[in-house]
């Protein structure tokens, strides 16, 4: 493959698949946080390498090779306290397609201190989560963490909350975040991921048993504190997590379609310019996120049946967005949440800190609106969104 361009690309504030493959991405990469024999079965599963990744390749190993003495003994000295850890209440799980408001909930969410949630420095490095040995490769992922994640405005550092599933693919061979690794197989990888598609039933019944064993991780890690999770592709995952936590708690964002296709648009460059081992530039990423959106909440549909009414909470961007307090307050009583108003309390003082924020401008093709009225019907019919555009969005010809 091509190595990137020698003269640095002009910077500018939007990210295209042209900028994100001239730009050099960060030193580090998240699969150098992996277990050697998951890091391995990827590694060596693929090929094509670029040599834009050459650098993070090679760190990826040595961090293999400098992490493997002390994180093994992690596991060795915890790991059979952690699998025998028991939740003292049933975790909570945030769910939807992404670019929906998962990560805006999460964070209002995660304010009230009576919860504990995976930060940036965990989901990373789950294997290494215990001991002071821990400090230090925070420090050094602390040292490159940009400020915020590049596709939108939303803050990045160690310790704000984030999803789970960079975690996972690096507990086990299975995860999302392969679509961004290894972008040549984006669609086999989703499916894996998110319906284990081709994934035989011993490899299933590890991915089940590394999702249980974070989790158990963390509530160990936090001291038993009630969890509070969030994690797109786990929207399709709803049966095998009631299996795993019987009592779990689901809530389930949705958004208008519109701008969550544009958005979700949006992130693949920066995200390939971070992440990805291979040449992206041929990535269909408009038909790939059709088609996602299509299947997951149509899965979505078919699966919150199996759920008790009383361990499901639906709610929307807007409504949050509109009167968050009062939305949150509406979960509380609906889950029975102790410490309402304490909570809201903290939740409304991280509010004010955001009221500036500034989302993404929209601009789709007419072409992209009518295969969206057409694919994503179901959708706007379900909710209850106008199939026409809203005004924030800007339809060219």
């Amino acid at each position: 493959m091509t190595e990137s361009a020698s003269e640095p690309p002009k910077k500018s504030h939007r990210w295209t698949i042209e900028r994100a493959w001239k730009e050099p991405g960060p030193g580090l990469h998240p699969i150098a946080g992996a277990n050697f024999r998951t890091f391995l079965a990827n590694y060596f599963r693929q090929g094509n390498y670029t040599g834009r990744s050459r650098k993070q390749r090679i760190l990826a190993w040595a961090a293999q090779i400098l992490r493997a003495p002390s994180s093994t003994l992690e596991h060795l000295r915890w790991g059979n306290a952690i699998r025998r850890h028991e939740l003292k209440e049933p975790p909570i799980f945030l769910v939807g397609h992404w670019r929906s408001g998962t990560t805006h909930l999460h964070n209002l969410l995660s304010r009230d201190p009576q919860f504990g949630y995976i930060d940036f420095g965990q989901t990373a490095m789950p294997w290494d989560m215990i001991g002071k040995k821990v400090e230090l490769g925070r420090r050094i992922i602390d040292s490159v963490l940009p400020e915020t994640r590049g596709y939108d405005n939303v803050k990045l550092s160690l310790d704000e909350p984030q999803e789970e599933e960079m975690a996972l693919g690096n507990l086990n061979p299975i995860g999302y975040y392969n679509i961004y690794y290894f972008p040549q197989e984006t669609d086999e990888y989703a499916k894996r991921a998110l319906f284990f598609d081709g994934v035989s039933d011993k490899d299933r019944k590890a991915f089940e048993e590394a999702y249980e064993f974070l989790v158990r991780k963390l509530s160990f890690v936090e001291g038993g504190k009630r969890l509070l999770f969030k994690n797109p592709p786990s929207t399709t995952r709803i049966p095998m997590i009631r299996k795993m936590f019987p009592d779990a708690k689901f809530i389930h964002i949705v958004r208008n379609p519109y701008p969550v296709y544009r958005s979700s648009i949006g992130k693949f460059p920066r995200l390939y310019n971070a992440f990805a081992w291979q040449d992206f530039r041929e990535v269909d990423t408009h038909r790939f996120t059709i088609n996602t959106y299509a299947n997951l909440m149509q899965r979505y549909l078919r699966d919150r049946e199996t759920i008790p009414e009383s361990n499901l909470f639906e709610t929307s961007y807007e409504k949050i967005t509109e009167d968050p307090l009062g939305e949150i307050g509406r979960i509380y009583d609906a889950f029975g949440i102790q410490h309402r108003e304490t909570a809201l309390d903290h939740i409304g003082r991280y509010v004010e800190t955001i009221k500036n924020y500034q989302p993404n401008e929209h601009r789709m093709s007419r072409a992209h609106v009518e295969e969206i009225q057409e694919r994503w019907r179901f959708s706007f019919e379900h909710w209850g969104y106008p199939i026409a555009p809203p005004d924030d969005v800007t339809v060219t010809d």
